[in-house]
């Protein structure tokens, strides 16, 4: 392990939280030398924050979230250990990116549900974070891990066995969702469910005024609750909150006055085609929506802007998104850029008239601190969507980092007393989110548990919990 180092001298990140110490960095290379790291940890009275490669840009990136932490950096650690084609499962290490996945599965009958974020970030990593795939939210990929405890031990849950295969969830208890956001030890592997290559894809495109954002949200909520027949998750996104004073900026190409509605539709042919009859039914009321179009994905050329989403409706990970929002031509730059990133994840009504009193509540914070937004509805569920807040700054002006992150504490606020609770945390606020959101008999349950998995606090402390 390297020495004593102040991690901005090391790592920067794009979210420009506080600066953390560390106390070294360990880049094990297989399950044997995650448990020796661990043990030396424990003898040594070190705190240890693994992560898989360290690009959950606008939530701390890199960073751990308390000082004086080993970081155990698993990227090294990319064996896709195997690959089930007849019944669909990959089990693979922590260090597995999406672009390395994704080509394993080029001319199967399988895809993997990609994010619009790095190709190279990981896909075990993100499900863990509850991040969401264009097809569906990633956790439900995850069907069981392999984690070392603080002790040392290794364990496995959900029917991922010894030798590493999995055939399906066995009797007994299933414990892979207690190590979803918590920090009860070091993930070593995951079962990732893959998601059968349809007969068609088709991508949704509409642009619509902003001031039927509420209008929008509540037609594409009804069709999700009145039955789409397709997969794939839409989303209602770039709706631009925007100060009348202060330095803003917003993403080149981001059009103010408009939101967009996109999304997969998957299925056969004739279930993509009577998916799109039903969509345009819900729409009828909104303004702007009668442009709406359904593109065959494959289809779509490289110079359209709608080439990173067709992308990734198809299962291949691409970097675009990332490069036009943030203003680089590599991921490696992200946090270096001049481009600083935050996003704050709320969970959000799916109808009219809350989503258009939340947004009030929005705008005034919004103006209160001289900084823009821009929000996206991921619609996960016929209920409640996966919100996304994103907050961009620029990195060379003096008091916009701070006005930043001061927008994002504000909305945090505004939007649990709006009865819309944070589902995913950043390194400054996850101990705090769990805490605010639970009560004191569900506190006291995950410490216990937390406590009996990891008395001495070894692994991530402050993430999720104490």
């Amino acid at each position: 392990m390297q020495g004593h180092t102040r991690l901005a001298s090391a790592v920067r990140d794009v979210g420009a939280h506080r600066a953390r110490m560390i106390a070294g960095v360990a880049r094990p290379q297989n399950v044997d030398e995650v448990r020796a790291v661990v043990r030396r940890a424990a003898v040594e009275g070190r705190r240890l924050y693994p992560l898989s490669t360290g690009r959950n840009w606008g939530m701390g990136s890199g960073v751990p979230a308390k000082d004086e932490n080993v970081v155990v950096d698993l990227s090294a650690m990319n064996r896709i250990r195997s690959l089930d084609l007849e019944n669909g499962f990959a089990v693979i290490e922590p260090g597995v990116t999406q672009r390395q996945l994704a080509e394993e599965l080029r001319d199967t009958d399988w895809m993997l549900n990609v994010t619009s974020s790095c190709a190279d970030t990981s896909v075990v990593g993100n499900a863990l974070e509850r991040g969401d795939g264009s097809i569906r939210s990633r956790v439900h990929d995850l069907a069981g891990l392999e984690a070392v405890l603080a002790d040392g031990s290794l364990v496995s849950t959900g029917g991922l066995d010894h030798w590493g295969r999995y055939r399906g969830a066995v009797a007994g208890p299933d414990l892979t969702g207690a190590f979803v956001q918590h920090n009860l030890g070091i993930i070593t592997a995951g079962v990732i469910a893959l998601v059968p290559r349809p007969q068609a894809i088709g991508l949704v495109h509409a642009r619509i005024p902003r001031d039927q954002a509420g209008r929008a949200v509540g037609a594409v909520g009804s069709f999700l609750r009145n039955g789409n027949p397709a997969d794939g998750l839409l989303r209602v996104r770039e709706l631009s909150l925007t100060p009348s004073r202060g330095g803003w900026m917003l993403p080149d190409g981001v059009d103010p006055e408009l939101l967009t509605i996109v999304g997969p539709l998957l299925g056969s042919g004739e279930t993509v085609r009577l998916a799109e009859d039903l969509l345009r039914k819900h729409l009828l009321e909104v303004e702007g929506a009668e442009g709406l179009r359904v593109l065959d994905a494959a289809a779509v050329s490289p110079d359209d802007p709608l080439y990173p989403r067709a992308l990734m409706a198809q299962g291949i990970p691409n970097c675009l998104s990332v490069h036009n929002a943030l203003g680089v031509t590599s991921c490696d730059d992200v946090d270096a850029g001049q481009i600083g990133f935050l996003v704050l994840l709320p969970k959000l009504p799916m109808d009219e008239i809350s989503t258009e009193n939340l947004l009030t509540v929005l705008r005034a914070a919004v103006e209160c601190n001289g900084t823009a937004a821009m929000m996206e509805w991921n619609m996960v569920s016929r209920n409640l969507a996966n919100g996304v807040i994103q907050i961009f700054f620029d990195r060379g002006v003096a008091d916009a980092p701070a006005r930043a992150h001061r927008l994002r504490q504000d909305a945090n606020g505004l939007l649990r007393g709006y009865g819309c609770p944070i589902y995913r945390s950043d390194i400054d606020n996850a101990a705090a989110d769990v805490y605010a959101q639970s009560s004191t008999a569900t506190l006291s349950m995950l410490y216990r548990l937390k406590g009996a998995l990891d008395p001495y606090g070894l692994v991530s402390p402050g993430r999720y919990s104490a």
